[in-house]
């Protein structure tokens, strides 16, 4: 395992495929973001002696595939998260990136009961397109969308709400080629007028 701690904020793990086979941990765990994968970030977190710096503090997490046999584990510290019913009020300067563009819901009612537990949060969405693909639903967000610093609060619900997330180089490709568009752009704007009717 390499560490490279890349500012106060953030740090960098790099497993191969062979050290999370030792781990009893599969890249599936890692994607999925279940209760193994959570049990392995702190396991990393406190192996590398930054148990103290990343105690008690809003962690996001990131992870991509390098290539076919080395993962790489982003996971960044965001001190003063605002409350999300102050956001609007208060906006803070975000000093880390978002790159996960593509999140999964197993069903389309899953979706409109994200939408509906939004829509009174003036989220920012940009530009997004629901695909349907292997019996799932995808929304993939535009790279501008995801860059906008006032994407953090929707990363923070989507990411509770969805199955799945995936950053850009994970799985990315093969929705836009293989997947049934349902609503080009602004899919969630449009799904949100939808179930207020």
């Amino acid at each position: 395992m390499k560490v490279e701690k890349v500012d106060e904020n953030k740090v960098k793990f790099i497993l191969s495929y062979e050290e999370l086979k030792m781990r009893n941990i599969t890249i599936n765990d890692i994607e999925k973001n279940n209760s193994v994968a959570k049990n392995l970030y702190a396991s990393l977190i406190e192996e590398s002696n930054l148990d103290e710096e990343f105690d008690d503090s809003h962690i996001f997490i990131e992870a991509c595939s390098k290539n076919n046999n080395t993962v790489i584990l982003t996971i960044t510290k965001v001190e003063n998260l605002p409350d999300i019913n102050t956001y609007n009020k208060n906006r803070r300067k975000i000093l880390y990136r978002i790159d996960s563009q593509l999140y999964q819901f197993n069903s389309l009612d899953a979706i409109l009961n994200f939408c509906d537990v939004v829509k009174d949060e003036n989220l920012f969405f940009g530009n997004n397109t629901l695909y349907k693909y292997d019996d799932r639903f995808f929304i993939l967000f535009s790279d501008s969308a995801i860059k906008n610093k006032k994407f953090i609060k929707t990363f923070v619900i989507l990411s509770e709400y969805c199955s799945r997330y995936f950053s850009y180089s994970m799985f990315y490709t093969t929705i836009k080629e293989k997947g049934k568009v349902i609503i080009d752009k602004r899919a969630i704007q449009k799904l949100m007028k939808f179930n207020q009717e």
